[in-house]
């Protein structure tokens, strides 16, 4: 995985401060180390799907009576990153040129046009041991 720049730590550290500004106490045995946990996974996700995370009333503060923990916030990111996605590999798929219909091959049609009538001139004489 690629490091993440300067700028998405700094978004992410915006977004840890948020996070943790929501909750009147961190319960963590080390707030700077729940804190550096937070921004390095907020780090390794878009920004638009951080925000939704710390959105007050549709992110984890209006989830969660409590600070969650690191993996209650990854389990929040990760179904909704993979979504998108999925979103952006069938739009890739949609927008990829199919191939072209194959050129129509006069003497296989013949031979399929042939196959029908005598399948039509068999089933017209009908199934019995006389049509053998």
């Amino acid at each position: 995985m690629l490091e993440p720049s300067s700028e998405a730590l700094q978004v992410a550290a915006q977004a840890a401060e948020r996070l943790i500004g929501f909750y009147p106490t961190i319960q963590a045995s080390d707030p700077k180390i729940y804190a550096a946990g937070l921004v390095q996974l907020f780090s390794r996700y878009p920004e638009h799907l951080v925000a939704e995370a710390v959105d007050p009333v549709n992110g984890l503060p209006g989830e969660c009576d409590y600070l969650p923990t690191i993996a209650k916030v990854k389990a929040f990111l990760d179904p909704r990153w993979r979504r998108e996605q999925q979103m952006l590999e069938m739009k890739r798929r949609f927008e990829t040129k199919r191939l072209p219909e194959p050129p129509r091959d006069p003497e296989e049609d013949a031979r399929i046009v042939q196959g029908l009538k005598d399948l039509s001139a068999h089933l017209t004489r009908g199934f019995g041991p006389s049509t053998q």
